[in-house]
């Protein structure tokens, strides 16, 4: 809980700022980057060579500092089937991107704290990267692809490269849906579904 409430302290502080900022986080274009939103989500992952799948639920706040910056903090509690290892992360990104057209072009790098119940020294720190491109279809749909690396700071128990596709659809100027679908490194398949609300 220190850490959710340190991010949650930290993201306070940036929202003050962002108040005053110029970004689209009021318009009702496609797309969430840029955008100030909160937002939550449920994932599987069809993991390849096993019966067993992995289940995930979470939730993000998203704060725009400037017209090209974002900060997230997110929170994500995940489980195998059977409630084996139950895996919690708290992380905080920064993502950076250029508007071009219809186009933003993005990086982001995060960081955060992973722990997993039950289990001896499995709590550690993470880190991840990605690339990618979030394009406007129209006003109401937007697509992505991208590109990401996740690994911890120590034994690289959890190092994975991972390639995803999304869209997200405005059912209005604050209520969105998100879904992507990832091909993990190994063959593992992961789905993602969520809602987001613009604020």
């Amino acid at each position: 809980m220190k850490l959710v409430a340190l991010f949650a302290a930290s993201l306070l502080s940036v929202a003050a700022f962002a108040q005053s900022a110029t970004v689209e986080s009021q318009t009702a274009s496609a797309g969430l980057i840029g955008k100030r939103y909160i937002s939550t989500g449920f994932g599987w992952v069809d993991i390849n060579h096993s019966s067993v799948e992995g289940l995930g639920a979470g939730f993000d706040v998203n704060v725009p500092v400037n017209a090209n910056f974002d900060l997230t903090a997110s929170y994500a509690y995940s489980w195998l089937e059977g409630v084996i290892g139950v895996g919690h992360t708290a992380s905080v990104a920064a993502t950076g991107y250029i508007t071009r057209g219809d186009d933003k072009y993005f990086a982001a790098l995060s960081t955060g704290y992973a722990w997993i119940e039950n289990l001896f020294d499995k709590d550690h720190m993470v880190w991840g990267a990605e690339v990618g491109i979030e394009r406007a279809v129209n006003e109401k749909v937007s697509s992505t692809f991208s590109v990401g690396y996740a690994d911890d700071f120590g034994q690289h128990r959890d190092s994975a490269w991972d390639v995803t596709i999304g869209a997200t659809y405005n059912f209005s100027a604050k209520l969105v849906g998100t879904a992507e679908v990832s091909l993990l490194e190994g063959g593992s398949i992961g789905y993602l579904a969520g809602v987001a609300y613009r604020f």
